[in-house]
């Protein structure tokens, strides 16, 4: 294992002292080596340079997830710029929004989404060109800010409001996750770990870093290739991943429709999920085909990065659902009252607010929002509020209960969609729920994931959810999907099924 460094690009120059040509990069046609990659990294840097680039300036990489898109980075770190991810299956109009607020020197875009740009009346000035991107100079920006840290990308991800807000991330804190988790589950040159999420996504850091720092190699996977459970199967099985990360969606995917008892995946010991509840009807399933595997939850937003991890103990499975667990080694937490009174108290709910070196620098321009999101202790301690209501069990670790922001009150009563898609999950046909509710109809509707379901079962499941849940906690409808809509980030879309309300 290297020692720490200070910025990002020092993972790869290290490994290139050691052994240059290991294998950095694979994707399904092609193999580049930690030398290949920052070399082309060399380039970029080269050209950024002699286009004005200046400390901090921001790179736009709107693209599909390739070599290049990773060079570039690598280029940002080089030249001391900040990297801002787009994922190519967003819609150039959101594109355009981040772009916006970002104010970017420079646009990286590969000619499927650069056409869609220039289709959207965005005009780019293309200075290199070559077989998969364009680098693209644009006017200046006067917004030449300054940051008492290092910043090294800033990931956008949805606002309240429907505005991107771009959480900014320094070096520092993207560097102690990125070595914790790679002495955590062991990872060494030897390894070989799957990139699931878009490079927009937090999961990404641990992809993209721990492999570079550990000297391992990184299977690159597409946004469209993510999305094909059957694809997927047959793939991790035959690049032989050893380390997987990725949503409870992904894997449930997996278990209920990749087919996985027809591969081999003697090779896998790491299995990783973060961004939201795993059901454990789903986990179970999971567990059926890869058994005797290292499995660990690993909880915090990306205001934080992981903050939290629970290694699950698979021979003693006596959970109600997995605990978020304890706190990494660089994180401190406090549990608030909703009057921003202190919890000591184990079993006694709370939000959970976190200070440390992982959490993010500050929102992208805006001080209100930077402000609203901390609490400050007696001793002026800045904690991130998370908005996730947690509490303490008596074994020390933290369990999950519910955000803030999607508690239902319903007739006077207080409802957490969670418990309802917990009992209409364990319905045998039903591999995933989400409750939301109308205030105008004033209705509970639970969206059902299913391709077994059919109209006469739902009279079942109602049924099933009365011997199960209270009268008041009842779902007033239920709509049948084939397949759960996602976002960008391979969790479940809230907002596309709020639309169809």
């Amino acid at each position: 294992m290297i020692a720490s460094k200070k910025l990002l690009h020092h993972f790869i120059e290290q490994i290139i002292q050691e052994n240059g040509q290991s294998i950095y990069i694979k994707t399904a046609s092609h193999s580049f080596s930690y030398q290949q990659v920052f070399d082309l990294a060399k380039k970029y840097q080269k050209i950024l340079e002699s286009n004005g680039i200046q400390k901090q300036d921001r790179i736009v990489i709107y693209a599909s997830k390739n070599m290049s898109s990773i060079a570039v980075m690598i280029a940002s770190s080089l030249c001391g710029a900040i990297y801002v991810p787009i994922s190519s299956i967003n819609p150039a109009s959101r594109a355009i929004q981040i772009i916006d607020e970002a104010t970017p020197r420079f646009i990286v875009c590969d000619k499927e989404c650069g056409t869609a740009l220039q289709s959207s009346g965005r005009e780019l000035n293309i200075v290199c060109s070559d077989d998969e991107m364009d680098l693209c100079l644009l006017k200046p920006s006067a917004e030449l800010l300054v940051f008492d840290e290092e910043i090294a990308f800033i990931l956008f991800t949805s606002g309240s409001t429907g505005t991107p807000k771009g959480v900014v991330i320094s070096h520092e804190a993207a560097i102690v996750f990125i070595e914790w988790a790679a002495n955590e589950f062991g990872i060494t040159g030897s390894d070989v770990i799957s990139s699931i999420a878009p490079f927009n996504f937090d999961l990404s850091v641990f992809d993209i870093y721990v492999t570079a720092m550990s000297g391992a190699t990184l299977l690159l996977y597409s946004e469209n290739e993510t999305k094909n459970a059957l694809l997927m199967a047959m793939r991790l099985s035959e690049d032989k991943a050893s380390t997987i990360y990725a949503t409870p969606t992904f894997y449930a995917a997996l278990a209920n429709y990749g087919k996985l008892h027809k591969y081999d995946y003697a090779c896998l010991k790491n299995v990783l999920f973060a961004g939201e509840v795993f059901h454990l009807e789903n986990f179970a399933k999971l567990l059926q085909y890869w058994p005797h595997r290292n499995y660990a939850n690993l909880y915090g937003p990306t205001e934080t990065n992981v903050c939290t991890f629970f290694k699950v103990d698979v021979a003693h499975m006596n959970y109600l659902n997995f605990p978020i667990g304890l706190a990494c080694p660089y994180a401190s937490f406090l549990l608030l009252s909703a009057d921003d009174k202190v919890i000591e108290s184990t079993d006694v709910e709370g939000e959970l607010v976190v200070a440390g070196a992982s959490v993010f620098n500050q929102y992208w321009k805006d001080e209100d929002k930077t402000s609203a999101a901390f609490y400050r202790d007696a001793k002026h301690q800045r904690y991130y509020r998370t908005g996730d209501i947690v509490y303490r069990n008596k074994e020390g670790a933290y369990v999950y209960v519910a955000r803030k922001d999607r508690m239902i009150k319903k007739n006077g009563y207080r409802i957490e969609p969670s418990e309802i898609e917990k009992i209409v999950v364990s319905y045998p046909k039903v591999s995933n729920a989400v409750v939301l509710f109308s205030k105008e109809k004033n209705i509970l509707i639970c969206f059902v994931e299913s391709v077994e379901v059919i109209d006469n079962d739902i009279f079942n499941i109602r049924v099933f959810c009365q011997n199960h849940l209270p009268l008041y906690m009842l779902p007033d409808k239920f709509v049948v999907l084939f397949s759960m809509p996602q976002t960008s980030s391979g969790k479940v879309d809230l907002q596309a099924l709020k639309n169809m309300l």
